[in-house]
């Protein structure tokens, strides 16, 4: 339990406005994704028959590269900007992601319907429950990760009011706790109980353990989901939290509600934001919609398992099952067998 040095150890004041992160698609890289959209859409290519060929960005797959080795080796996070959305229907942005998706490793099910590609848009999901799923809902989230090596979201239309996303390092608040708490940080190496949240495959167990901090062969990995752990709490199955987990979890909670530790920026209808979920947490403070069905706020989601993610330690393998470097893993997979493109 010693202090991470990796750069994913930031403060969020430190790199508010770093161009680190942020990069703007220059008029030639457009103009590369418009035409690989038309000529795969001409040949008839479906999704799922989709591939690096079909849908060719010689100019922007270097970016891409890049892009990988930052969220992977760098900050954990990458930020493409100024694609124009508005210009294209939802039908072609779905495929434009997708399209990008493939530079960035194998996408991955999202839940029991088998969605590789989602859609984040408020359905009116009820906040509690052992099923809840933030993405469906318009209400404010606690900080968590996805259940994914990384997570992609591109944003087709900005809410009328609301919905900032803010992220933090996951290994910055490892140090802190270090630093202020040391006697809460071995809790966070241990193993807690966690809930499938009703995508358990038929006969598998609606739990499994995982803890919070990891490091294997040199390399930090951390993930908390507090919804998840909750929805163990109360199912009746699991042993309770001990006090100093309990208190553990919250000393992470506090320390993310401190704003020099916050990441924060306003989603923009062509931003396609890339996280580590090892790395880094994220949320999204509660939003208004317009009335206007087609201008509601609406992201799509991808779930990638990089070609360079790093190797998980033995304590990932009940949800990842396979915890080598590089490996396809994680995710909720579907129970019918089938791809999908679209969350109904």
């Amino acid at each position: 339990m010693q202090k991470i040095l990796e750069p994913s150890a930031w403060l969020g004041a430190d790199i508010q406005d770093s161009p680190r992160w942020v990069y703007h698609l220059s008029s030639q890289e457009i103009a590369e994704i418009d035409a690989a959209l038309r000529s795969s859409t001409s040949a008839g290519v479906s999704l799922d028959q989709l591939t690096r060929e079909s849908f060719p960005l010689p100019k922007l797959a270097g970016r891409l590269e890049t892009l990988l080795d930052e969220v992977e080796n760098g900050l954990g996070l990458y930020l493409l900007r100024g694609f124009p959305a508005g210009d294209y229907n939802k039908d072609d942005l779905r495929r434009i992601f997708w399209g990008i998706g493939l530079y960035g490793g194998t996408a991955i099910s999202q839940s029991k319907r088998g969605d590789v590609l989602g859609d984040v848009r408020n359905i009116g999901t009820a906040p509690d429950g052992p099923e809840f799923r933030g993405y469906t809902s318009n209400v404010n989230l606690t900080y968590h990760t996805d259940a994914a090596d990384v997570t992609g979201l591109f944003c087709l239309r900005a809410a009328k009011q609301g919905g900032l996303s803010r992220i933090v390092s996951q290994a910055r608040i490892h140090n802190q706790v270090l630093d202020e708490r040391p006697d809460l940080l071995a809790a966070l190496y241990e193993p807690y109980h966690w809930g499938r949240q009703g995508n358990e495959l038929p006969g598998q167990s609606a739990y499994y353990t995982q803890p919070i901090f990891s490091v294997f062969e040199g390399k930090f990995a951390g993930r908390y989901t507090r919804t998840h752990i909750r929805t163990a709490e109360l199912g009746g199955e699991t042993p309770p939290l001990t006090d100093i987990q309990a208190k553990a979890l919250s000393y992470i909670d506090a320390i993310c509600e401190r704003p020099e530790f916050q990441l924060t920026m306003m989603f923009e209808a062509g931003d396609m934001q890339f996280l580590n979920n090892h790395l880094t947490l994220h949320t999204r403070t509660a939003f208004e919609d317009f009335d206007d069905e087609d201008r509601k706020r609406h992201l799509l989601r991808l779930w990638l398992a990089p070609p360079n993610s790093r190797a998980l330690g033995p304590g990932f393998a009940p949800f990842y099952g396979d915890t080598r470097a590089g490996a396809v893993r994680g995710g909720f997979p579907g129970h019918g067998g089938e791809m999908r493109f679209q969350t109904h």
